[in-house]
């Protein structure tokens, strides 16, 4: 599952920048793999300029990606000492290990299970505070990414979304009713004119909200009305699109898409005649975590020291302000805030606000067990089994 969708989103200018000057800093440097596009350029610089020191960033498209990089850095040999000139003449040199890299939440229990990435000594940051729920049960996880209290830190959050409803709000019959919770998606005027992710625990996670039902529900087979209200939605989609969905919108070739709300937001300051809302009903969640990539040797303590600034850095009011401003993202610590404590950059988009009255019924995506896999993906599976051909939708 690649969010923002998951979107894939292409390198930006600044990237290309700061890696030219890294490398003419020189020296040990802070090395991050991200999601391109994820980080403003001014949260790099605003780091660089407190710590006196570079950044190396390697970035890519989707967390797909980055997480199969995870599994390169595995995979890819250790380098002997006696080889490494050999390996650089050559040019067959493992690409460098990241200090910290963006991962996915859904994907953290893999990364675990696979061991691809170490716990966090979370002793060592300065600035984490015991997380509250939803954020230790998200990050504190068992050997088997299985959340538990007595878990350890497997990443730090540092951007969270939400999936929100964006639509053209003059392609509705009646504009004076707006979209305003999950079941209007099946009203009459919006048959075959919704575009949803391609991804079968957010659709089923749609549909379970709707119902008041959790997203990670154990046995979601046994929940009344589920069933028909899958069919119902499946009948108003026009396609399931985790990369192109915002633009079919733009297009008029859909009246609303479901999306992640760092995604929707510069949409909406683009095209003002647009409208957004989190439904009422809760919704569902989404964070990019720093995760350290599992290595097996011991990096050099400037490394270490570098490391930890960031991670620092990360946790503070100067980045979660920043982020707000120049890219239009959530930082933790306005999960479950009431309006008036977000920042002035995001109350601008106060649709795309998650209350806390809705937080509290919105869900992160959670690893389920084996059986209940089994059933989201059998029920997927049947619900996609029923696709038209696209002549004739």
């Amino acid at each position: 599952m690649n969010r923002r969708t998951f979107l894939a989103r292409a390198t930006s200018l600044w990237l290309a920048t700061l890696a030219t000057s890294c490398q003419r800093a020189g020296g040990e440097r802070l090395s991050l793999a991200i999601l391109a596009n994820s980080l403003p350029s001014q949260v790099i610089r605003t780091f660089q300029q407190q710590q006196g020191s570079s950044v190396a960033i390697t970035s890519y498209p989707s967390l797909l990606d980055l997480f199969k990089r995870l599994q390169t850095w595995q995979q890819q040999p250790q380098p002997e000492t006696n080889q490494a000139g050999l390996r650089q003449l050559l040019g067959s040199q493992p690409q460098r290990l990241a200090q910290w890299a963006t991962l996915g939440d859904f994907w953290l229990k893999a990364a675990i299970q696979q061991e691809l990435i170490q716990p966090v000594t979370v002793e060592a940051i300065a600035a984490w505070e015991p997380a509250p729920d939803p954020w230790a049960q998200l990050v504190r996880r068992d050997s088997h990414g299985q959340p538990s209290e007595a878990g350890n830190l497997w990443g730090i959050p540092y951007r969270w979304s939400s999936l929100a409803i964006l639509y053209d709000p003059a392609r509705l019959t009646s504009q004076d009713q707006p979209l305003t919770r999950w079941v209007d998606l099946l009203r009459s005027d919006l048959q075959r004119r919704v575009i949803l992710p391609d991804h079968p625990r957010l659709v089923l996670g749609i549909a379970l909200k709707a119902l008041g039902a959790s997203a990670n529900h154990p046995n979601p087979e046994t929940v009344v009305g589920l069933q028909d209200m899958l069919q119902q939605l499946h009948q108003q989609v026009r396609a399931y699109d985790a990369n192109h969905f915002l633009e079919t919108l733009i297009i008029g070739d859909a009246t609303a898409v479901v999306g992640w709300t760092d995604d929707i937001a510069p949409i909406l300051h683009q095209h003002r005649s647009l409208n957004a809302v989190i439904p009422t009903e809760g919704t569902l969640l989404s964070a990019d975590l720093w995760v350290q990539p599992a290595t097996r040797e011991a990096q050099p303590n400037t490394l270490l020291t570098e490391a930890l600034a960031w991670a620092n850095f990360c946790l503070g009011e100067d980045f979660a302000n920043q982020l707000a401003i120049y890219g239009h993202g959530a930082a933790p610590r306005w999960l479950g805030q009431d309006l008036p404590a977000w920042p002035d950059a995001l109350q601008r988009y106060s649709s795309l606000i998650l209350s806390p009255e809705t937080q509290r019924t919105s869900d992160f995506l959670l690893p389920v067990s084996p059986e209940a896999e089994a059933q989201y993906l059998d029920i997927w599976t049947a619900l996609r089994s029923n696709d038209l051909p696209n002549d004739q939708r």
